[in-house]
């Protein structure tokens, strides 16, 4: 077995299980003991880099953080973004106005926060009631305005959807535009960055820049918009609550996010791989 030097992970669904404010222990410690053996750990995550759980960024040597689906790629080390893949201010504002069109709702992630229509629709307190508080942030009654006046390219377009059938219809409409992808982490939404931004991508430029072959990481993730990573990868781990598409790819399933399974993997397979490869 290639000795693994760099995990590359999601968060949502894969070290935190829904519904939990915090990553469990038994991961953060796998994740430690991993950084304490000189694997490098970077985190991968749809997130803006403000929201990925602060547990995980104090855990000492993770200094690469991958987020908005690999639209950015923060060094914490000298707190400095050394690689972004951003949509323009002018188009983000036709695609937010094209989204009005649908009975959806969207928000935008900027390089300092998310911002949202100020006018939130009542879908959202159904189906995101946990998430509320994040669809206030930096409200804005014409959004669209806002990022075209203010000249604020976009990593990443957030679509919350309430209805399978329009999710398909926006993504079949919007799919067709130049210049982007769409993904998702989730039924419940839609997910529109730059066509070159998705985590297999920004994977790709981190490794030739720290000069580790794919086959020398080990990508996690559970959902579409990791599908790319783990195809990079040389392991492909995808816990039991993954998508089908992604438990077709991977190197293994592991038992679901809730049982701590990206642990269990490391802590067998990984932890101590000097020893199962004879090296001292």
């Amino acid at each position: 077995m290639t000795r693994i030097r760099m995990i590359a992970t999601d968060i949502d669904g894969t070290l935190l299980p829904a519904g939990w404010e915090r990553i469990p222990e038994r991961v953060l410690h796998a994740l430690s003991q991993a950084i304490a053996e000189g694997i490098l750990v970077v985190p991968a995550s749809g997130r803006l880099i403000s929201g990925i759980p602060p547990e995980l960024l104090d855990l000492p040597g993770v200094r690469y953080v991958i987020t908005s689906n690999g639209a950015s790629i923060t060094d914490r080390l000298h707190g400095e973004c050394i690689y972004q893949k951003r949509i323009p201010e002018k188009y983000t504002a036709d695609i937010l106005r094209k989204l009005k069109n649908y009975d959806v709702y969207s928000c935008v992630y900027l390089p300092d926060g998310a911002y949202n229509w100020s006018e939130l629709h009542p879908g959202l307190f159904t189906s995101y009631l946990h998430r509320i508080p994040f669809f206030r942030q930096n409200p804005k009654e014409d959004l669209a305005a806002f990022v075209e006046d203010h000249g604020a390219w976009a990593e990443k377009i957030f679509v919350a959807v309430f209805d399978e059938a329009e999710r398909d219809r926006v993504r079949r409409e919007l799919g067709a535009l130049p210049g982007i992808h769409i993904t998702s982490s989730s039924s419940r939404n839609l997910e529109i960055n730059h066509m070159e931004a998705d985590k297999g991508q920004a994977l790709a430029w981190l490794s030739r820049e720290l000069e580790i072959s794919s086959g020398e990481i080990l990508a996690m993730g559970d959902n579409e918009n990791d599908y790319t990573m783990l195809t990079f990868a040389g392991t492909a781990i995808v816990p039991a609550n993954g998508t089908d598409v992604t438990r077709q790819i991977a190197t293994c399933v592991v038992p679901d996010c809730l049982r701590c399974g990206t642990a269990e993997y490391l802590e067998t397979h990984v932890l101590s791989q000097d020893r199962e490869t004879g090296k001292s």
